[in-house]
């Protein structure tokens, strides 16, 4: 048996024995959970000022959790969204421990197609509130740094032509800071509300 792979090293030992943190860490993702359910309320009130496709607008929120998204815990809300094979209309707020908040337009497919050009059209409003292009191919990373995500307002031309117009999936996402937890609710409703105006005509 080798032991170094089964021993705690002073850190981890008083961990294992502090339940407390533990109790606290739950404490915090139920806190998350009730701040979703409540943004997710007001977005709802939101979506019924705009025009959004029937089948996106039929949608109900949904708030989920796990324990491992690149080693730490997370909690999404999905709302409105329509998740299948070819297309996806998705506004996802996402909660990643130790890490920020964020908001996520994904659009894929026929919903890339119908909305890119309004998007495009309404940039200025994306640069204004510092909101990100993903550039990445795996449409389901959520990490927004330098490797697979780039600031609208750096975006050259060529890269903007080809994310925009020329590939399948187009994802525009906005970060607010966890030292901002107590206008987390505010700042989120606010960028919702920009990608709800980028997707107008």
């Amino acid at each position: 048996m080798n032991e170094t792979k089964i021993q705690l090293s002073t850190d981890e030992l008083l961990l294992v024995q502090n339940g407390q943190w533990i109790l606290t860490k739950n404490a915090i993702i139920l806190k998350v959970y009730h701040l979703f359910g409540s943004l997710a309320e007001e977005m709802k009130n939101e979506t019924k000022k705009n025009q959004l496709p029937d089948e996106v607008m039929q949608t109900t929120p949904k708030i989920s959790k796990g324990e491992h998204y690149k080693g730490l815990p997370y909690v999404m809300l999905d709302y409105p969204r329509r998740f299948t094979k070819e297309n996806v209309f998705a506004v996802r707020t996402f909660f990643w421990w130790a890490n920020f908040f964020s908001i996520t337009l994904h659009l894929k497919g026929g919903y890339k197609e119908k909305f890119a050009g309004s998007i495009q059209r309404n940039i200025f409003l994306l640069t204004q509130n510092n909101f990100y292009l993903s550039i990445t191919d795996d449409e389901w990373n959520h990490d927004i740094d330098k490797q697979n995500y780039i600031l609208v307002n750096d975006l050259k031309e060529g890269p903007k032509q080809k994310h925009f117009l020329h590939s399948t999936v187009l994802k525009v996402s906005a970060l607010v800071n966890l030292d901002e937890w107590n206008e987390a609710e505010a700042k989120l409703l606010h960028l919702f509300k920009v990608i709800l105006k980028c997707l107008e005509n």
